[in-house]
């Protein structure tokens, strides 16, 4: 302990002086109104800000001494005050409006986006950087209430406030993600090393989104092309001591000058892993291979701007042997053991059960402005996918070639067209309307879990915003309507022949209130959501589940009543707080219910699951808090707590998240970074878990007992030249814990997963 309290003063006093803040409002010199995004700057350190819709701004990371701070907005006479500093320092600015006739200017930027009446929360910075690496669920979970649906240790599936599955809706690039994402053990098929910038949108946002996202949207938006005539890109590695895994990933970027404005980019990225480890055991045939690229080209002109994007996205993953039982009373003892029969060794070979997966985008897009206040966008996309799910046994037949047949192979085929408009038809009004179009064919090629189909789809919406400056409110309403047909084919030998018409209105209303140190966001919600043919027509082995699932063709379309309730408080120097409460009343929800009988078939013992459907109510809240204690140690917080009930059987809902909590310090070091970097930091971050008490009977094992696991974090940005190199280091499970999750598919055969250490870095050119 004393070594330890030796390098901590060491630590501190060798850390950089210059942690004093001036912050602030900048004001109407006449009205005392703020002036949203006005700019403020320290002409001697070249550094600024630009204040928030309430006219607040704050620069940190000051050493003592005199300034002279520049404020400036246009319609604005310039304003260049001396300040003098040794402590914190609060202070409002005044600007004086001016008249000024101007000749003819060309401005460009990006458009300030309005904020979102909803919760929503993004990934960024280092905590976006290694979830590029972990994956994109896993990346997902390090937000407040937000988790995953696991099967194994490389497929994870978001999990927004208790929903996942078909009632999520994953954009890439701006087009919906179109795949196979019916099943609990379909992990989405995007390479987070594209995004720039991860969002996710909580609560139904079926406007705006399409009418089945009743649970939320999740963002992956790639880097706007480039428009600074040059080449450039960036070079990405990382490297997992449990499964000894690898990623790396590239892009080359590149733009013309003159009269032919023209931009592009290539990218790859390529990972491989083999069995991970639990803290006792290797986990047999848990290893993965994944190779994506992606290209886009985009031309842009003063009216009108135009791009094409295509990806590939393909992997193999294995799945846990030991989720493959041959019987059941292995199957049985399999969970009163606790652990796999062997301890399985390392190696990077892939056998079966495994899956195999394809998935590929092509996008075209095109705007044009429509007057000066107005714009058309165009969006068309085809997405192909190609799921092989293997047993762990090779099918019956002649050799060679049934050893590569998977037990199923489904194809799908998707062709999309999206319209929107947006439009400034009255005083400080925004708003879009807009029309998308959906063909899609799915054929199954081996196997017959579900049947082939087609659907149909269109929708047609229009959602205005009101917000006039220097009100506190904005007010945003919308509505829509869809209309799906669904025609079912053969399923294996049999012919179904059935056609399916859904149709109904979804619908949203929301207001923010801006107050001086706190923002009020409410929302009100209606979404719906079709039974998908799996959830229709299921029977069989889902052999990527391990699990034996069965359908219910009288299943009716669920619909969703959501309210959401958030707000923020700030308060400079002190702490930064969300807190969003939610409840969500679902009628006719789809859910699977646990056998309390394992299916017995040819190819081995599984656990059964039949769908089924209740009526539903989802109520919880969840929190995201900074607490500045020094100005260099900061506290963090958060949590999600959820409460599911089945109204119908006057029980808790299954599979739904357990209460998470997580708490943490960061410290950070030196002067405060530019915008594009942060400063060199430190992170011990602690995850508490809970029991989950509130389950229905009938499952085939109880809950495993909460758990606590310890993390660390850091990183830094260094410099190659003039190149910015990023490096970042972690330790996940530090104290190498022994525990089993609620929400992974395969807490029936083992632990999750002991110690991980990542090393990442990143290289900018």
């Amino acid at each position: 302990m004393v070594i330890l309290s030796q390098g901590l003063v060491g630590i501190w006093a060798n850390a950089q002086p210059c942690t004093l803040q001036l912050s602030g409002r900048i004001l109407d010199a006449h009205t005392r109104q703020p002036l949203p995004f006005a700019t403020i700057s320290i002409t001697e350190i070249n550094k600024g800000a630009v204040a928030d819709e309430s006219g607040r701004f704050s620069i940190r990371g000051l050493c003592s001494g005199d300034y002279t701070v520049v404020c400036s907005m246009v319609g604005c006479d310039h304003g260049e005050h001396q300040v003098h500093i040794e402590q914190n320092v609060s202070r409002d600015f005044f600007l004086t409006e001016t008249a000024v006739e101007l000749g003819r200017i060309e401005v460009t930027g990006k458009a300030v986006a309005p904020a979102s009446t909803q919760p929503r929360q993004e990934l960024q910075g280092a905590s976006l950087e290694t979830g590029k690496t972990l994956g994109l669920g896993e990346a997902l979970k390090r937000l407040p209430g937000v988790t995953t649906l696991n099967t194994g240790h490389s497929i994870s599936k978001p999990v927004i406030q208790g929903l996942n599955g078909n009632r999520i809706v994953i954009l890439n690039n701006g087009v919906r993600l179109e795949a196979q994402q019916w099943g609990d053990e379909h992990a989405p098929e995007i390479d987070p090393f594209i995004a720039s910038k991860v969002s996710v949108i909580k609560g139904a946002a079926g406007v705006r989104y399409g009418a089945d996202a009743i649970g939320g949207v999740v963002l992956v938006e790639s880097e706007p092309l480039r428009e600074k005539p040059g080449i450039g890109g960036q070079l990405a590695l990382g490297a997992f001591s449990n499964g000894r895994t690898g990623v790396i990933s590239a892009s080359v970027e590149g733009a013309l000058g003159g009269k032919l404005p023209l931009s592009g980019r290539l990218q790859g990225t390529f990972k491989r892993g083999g069995n991970v480890q639990s803290p006792d055991y290797f986990q047999r045939n848990t290893g993965l291979e994944e190779l994506n690229y992606s290209w886009a080209l985009g031309l842009k002109k003063e009216k009108f701007n135009t791009a094409l994007y295509y990806s590939v996205f393909s992997t193999q993953l294995g799945i846990l042997r030991d989720a493959h039982i041959g019987n059941l009373t292995d199957l049985n003892l399999a969970i009163e053991r606790g652990r796999p029969l062997s301890d399985g060794a390392f190696s990077y070979e892939i056998g079966r059960p495994k899956q195999q997966v394809l998935h590929e985008l092509f996008k075209w897009q095109f705007s044009v402005e429509t007057g000066e206040t107005s714009k058309l966008q165009i969006e068309a996309a085809r997405q192909f996918n190609r799921r092989q799910e293997f047993d762990a046994h090779r099918p019956f037949g002649n050799l060679p070639d049934e050893l590569t047949r998977p037990q199923f192979e489904f194809e799908i085929t998707t062709y999309t067209l999206d319209l929107n408009w947006e439009h400034r038809w009255l005083p400080n009004t925004k708003g879009s309307i807009g029309a998308q179009g959906l063909h899609q064919r799915n054929t199954t090629d081996f196997g017959a879990l579900i049947p082939n189909y087609a659907t149909q789809s269109v929708g047609v919406y229009w959602l205005e915003r009101w917000r006039k400056y220097p009100s506190p409110w904005e007010v945003e309403a919308g509505v829509r309507y869809d209309a799906k047909q669904l025609s079912i084919g053969t399923q294996g030998t049999d012919t179904i022949g059935q056609e399916l018409q859904f149709s109904n209105v979804s619908g949203t209303a929301g207001i923010i209130y801006h107050l001086a140190a706190v923002e009020l966001r409410f929302n009100a919600g209606t979404a719906w959501r079709a039974p998908h043919p799996n959830e229709l027509y299921s029977d069989g082995v889902h052999h990527g589940a391990a699990a034996y699932e069965l359908g219910d063709p009288n299943l009716r379309a669920e619909r969703a009543l959501n309210f959401s309730l958030s707000a923020n408080w700030t308060k400079p120097e002190k702490f930064d707080a969300t807190l969003s409460f939610y409840h969500n009343r679902i009628s006719d929800f789809i859910y699977l219910e646990p056998q309390n009988v394992p299916k017995l078939t040819i190819r081995g013992a599984f656990p059964a699951f039949h769908y089924r459907q209740a009526d539903a109510a989802l109520t919880g809240f969840d929190w995201n808090a900074s607490v500045f204690l020094l100005p260099q140690l900061t506290l963090e917080s958060q949590g999600a707590i959820l409460r599911a009930w089945n109204r119908d059987a006057g029980d808790y809902l299954i599979f739904m998240p357990a209460d998470r909590l997580t708490h943490g310090f960061k410290y950070t070091f030196g002067q405060a970074a530019d915008e594009d970097n942060e400063r060199p930091f430190a992170r011990l971050g602690m995850t508490n878990v809970l029991r989950q008490t509130r389950a229905p009977q009938g499952d085939l094992a109880p809950p495993p007992p909460g758990y606590t696991r310890f993390d660390a974090e850091a990183g830094m940005t260094l410099h190659w030249g003039k190149k910015p190199v990023e490096i970042g280091f972690s330790v996940f499970n530090i104290f190498n814990a022994r525990y089993r999750d609620y929400q992974n598919r395969f807490r029936y055969f083992t632990d999750e997963v002991g110690r991980n250490i990542l090393l990442r870095a990143k290289i900018i050119f």
